[in-house]
């Protein structure tokens, strides 16, 4: 998917608007899906409803908050909504104007800010909808400003954000942090996502994307070469409706190896992951003790020995809690040289050493490593990895042949050919044991549906991260483990299914 600028993003409005959508439908669509999220942020956690509070500007983007709070107020999602207007109620003007008479006649009360007093429903409330500035905010807020003791009151309150296209405050060109500006939970964008999504630092106060289709043309495809911006538009249609008729056969058959003494909990992760991500039959290879383990963990999974041959299965994936003893060793070689898709994670990595060993390999494959793990195999080391993420990537991949997954925020996925994407997804959460695990049963779920190795790696990069992101919403980021990120998979997947028009 391709990311856009601020210019860009206008342009395809217009170009919208001029084919025959008028511009009133696209906030009232924009409008809409705020209000989801803003209905998923109230229903994972009720208290967020004790105060809902909209805090808008004068353009556009205030626009689609005024119908944001119309849309929440009519819905009763929440005990009130309060919606405060920063700028000259003078210059709101098209359709923004006509969304703040439709807020005004349907009885919602807006509040200007002159002062600050003003501000005060700020930095009580549980939850803000934040429409005060958009894409094309062309320069610093001003620290002195009255936005700015606005973007500050936000902060200091607490409140669960819901960001209308971007955070106030950043700049949808620039992935720095040029002044002033919000963090949000939640940020929803439209038709396609801006620099500031995709790039850290920015992207790191954007919290969970939404890409909500408005019924935007099609802004065209990334030029050859140009990192892409991996979300949800790109792997809807990888899932669509499940034939009436089908069996557990039609969507694969995964065979996970790994597991070892003390570390019985990864396969086990990994086969419920799988599970979660819609293979039809998950099977563990692993040694005597660690099987009872993973009956106990996943009681729809299958067990076989540690040696059992991998005929009849669709896919592999192998490394979660492998070890790196010699028969681990013997393991990886034998499973690594099957004409079976297969994705490679953890100690199947380090046994590896090297990118290379993987390039002999005449079947879809993907790694999936962290930045350690990615070192090991470019014989550099952490540093040089995090130095240029991108580039490391796209370096282990045209060694391996083999489509990697860079791990880490905003995820690197790449291939062979020099094709790199960042993932829209995830979060500081996440750094725990055990969601490597996790990411990999969802890729080997995938390969065993049939996906193609990019497809499977990002699609698998992408929901994992979501699920993730969903979690936090509901349980905050110091409490994760990695098996709430199973628990969300199906939500994740709900995701997939909404980001349409309306």
């Amino acid at each position: 998917m391709k990311f856009l600028s601020a210019e860009e993003s206008r342009a395809l409005d217009a170009r919208t608007i001029e084919a025959g959508t008028p511009g009133l439908v696209l906030m009232k669509r924009a409008a809409a899906a705020v209000a989801r999220e803003v209905a998923r942020a109230l229903a994972s956690r009720g208290a967020r409803g004790t105060r809902v509070v909209v805090v808008a500007g004068p353009g556009n983007n205030g626009g689609d908050g005024f119908e944001a709070a119309r849309l929440l107020l009519a819905s009763r999602v929440a005990p009130g909504v309060e919606t405060l207007l920063v700028g000259d109620e003078g210059r709101v003007a098209g359709d923004a104007r006509a969304t703040l008479h439709r807020l005004q006649k349907s009885g919602g009360n807006i509040r200007p800010v002159e002062s600050e007093q003003d501000l005060e429903p700020l930095r009580t409330a549980t939850l803000v909808v934040d429409a005060l500035f958009g894409t094309g905010l062309s320069r610093p807020v001003d620290p002195a400003s009255l936005a700015a003791r606005a973007l500050a009151a936000v902060s200091s309150s607490g409140a669960f954000v819901v960001a209308v296209d971007v955070p106030s405050g950043l700049s949808g060109d620039r992935s720095d942090l040029p002044g002033p500006c919000l963090r949000a939970d939640v940020t929803v964008t439209f038709g396609a996502p801006k620099r500031c999504h995709v790039f850290p630092p920015a992207a790191g106060v954007c919290g969970r994307i939404a890409v909500a289709d408005i019924g935007l043309l099609p802004p065209g495809p990334p030029a050859p070469g140009e990192i892409e911006a991996l979300g949800s538009p790109d792997f809807g249609p990888l899932f669509p409706a499940r034939a009436a008729v089908s069996h557990k056969g039609t969507y694969g058959h995964l065979l996970v190896a790994g597991g070892s003494d003390g570390m019985a909990g990864a396969p086990g992760l990994a086969a419920r992951a799988a599970y979660r991500s819609g293979a039809g039959l998950v099977t563990v290879a692993a040694p005597e003790p660690v099987r009872a383990a993973v009956h106990a963990l996943s009681p729809e999974t299958m067990t076989l020995p540690e040696d059992a041959d991998a005929a009849g299965f669709d896919a592999l994936a192998v490394g979660p809690g492998l070890g790196r003893s010699d028969a681990a060793r013997e393991r990886l070689a034998r499973l690594s040289g099957l004409a079976l898709p297969a994705v490679f994670d953890a100690d199947a990595l380090n046994l590896a050493g090297d990118a290379r060993y993987f390039a002999t390999r005449r079947a879809p494959t993907v790694l999936t490593p962290h930045p350690g793990e990615a070192g090991r195999l470019l014989g550099t080391g952490t540093a040089s990895v995090n130095a240029d993420r991108i580039e490391a990537a796209r370096r282990i991949a045209a060694l391996s042949g083999a489509v990697v997954v860079l791990k880490g925020f905003r995820s690197v996925v790449a291939d062979p050919s020099g094709r790199a994407g960042l993932v829209l997804a995830g979060n500081a959460g996440m750094a725990t044991g055990g969601m490597g695990d996790v990411l990999t049963g969802i890729c080997g779920a995938f390969l065993a549906r049939g996906l193609d190795a990019w497809a499977a790696a990002a699609a698998a990069a992408y929901l994992h991260g979501t699920a993730g992101d969903l979690a936090v919403e509901a349980l905050g980021e110091e409490s994760l483990v990695a098996s709430d990120a199973v628990r969300f998979l199906p939500d994740a997947f709900g995701l997939l299914r909404e980001a349409r028009v309306r």
